[in-house]
């Protein structure tokens, strides 16, 4: 089993988070991953003191409905913001760890169930978080990468097939796959992040855009001096701890 309880018990981990605050957790119990000669211990809070914050993979909310922090991602996320945590720690020497950390979270997700494509969605995410945490400049030529891309595919391509520029279609679908062999050890999540940004930017511009439309009616009231805040009645004796 990959994730274990410890390198000698292989019993599946039932892991335990402490609430910080809105966004924030702490484990409670260290468990261990386990993936051919790969061992890594996530830290918990006990006995040692907590070293451990997470987030729970970063997922912005508008795309916490496609991309779920929890289930069978959950042990993963842990892992991954711990492997994080390491890296960071080291400065500008950290990446190569982070990269081998982004392809843990990879590997453990397919452990855990989750699909291929999810998976590399997961994947292409976090790599970005790479770039945007380890470097300056390339940072945002990636994005202007991606964009670009999926420009090409999603506008470039339909107009010309449409006005019968054959040849200027051709050259749109293959332009993103030649600039993403210039990012060399990079070029999966150049090129994936292309293929990817039709499907992710929609869903998270439309979450958005719902979330801003059901605001209105909230916003009105507010404006008016109509604001109630009510508190909802205990569910059960109060905790700190998600199970």
């Amino acid at each position: 089993m990959p994730f274990q309880v410890s390198v000698d018990d292989p019993t599946r981990p039932q892991p335990e988070l402490r609430v910080l605050d809105r966004k924030f957790f702490q484990l409670v119990g260290e468990f261990v991953y386990v993936h051919g000669d790969t061992v890594v211990t996530v830290p918990g809070c006990a006995p040692m003191p907590c070293l451990l914050r997470t987030d729970l993979a970063s997922i912005p909310a508008p795309l916490q409905g496609l991309l779920t922090p929890y289930g069978r991602q959950l042990l993963p996320a842990i892992m991954h913001d711990d492997l994080c945590k390491r890296a960071s720690a080291q400065g500008p020497d950290g990446n190569t760890l982070r990269r081998h950390a982004d392809e843990l979270f990879r590997l453990a997700l397919l452990d855990e169930g989750v699909g291929p494509f999810r998976s590399r969605i997961f994947w292409v995410g976090v790599e970005v978080g790479r770039f945007w945490t380890f470097t300056d400049v390339a940072r945002f030529l990636l994005i202007a990468h991606q964009v670009l891309g999926m420009m090409c595919w999603v506008v470039g391509v339909p107009w010309a097939t449409a006005t019968s520029h054959f040849g200027l279609a051709a050259l749109f679908l293959v332009l993103p796959v030649v600039l993403s062999l210039l990012w060399r050890r990079d070029f999966p999540v150049a090129l994936l992040g292309c293929i990817l940004l039709p499907v992710i930017a929609p869903t998270y511009l439309l979450t958005i855009a719902t979330a801003a439309v059901l605001w209105v009616p909230d916003g009105a009231a507010w404006l008016l001096g109509r604001r109630r805040t009510r508190r909802p009645p205990p569910l059960g004796p109060p905790t700190t701890v998600l199970r």
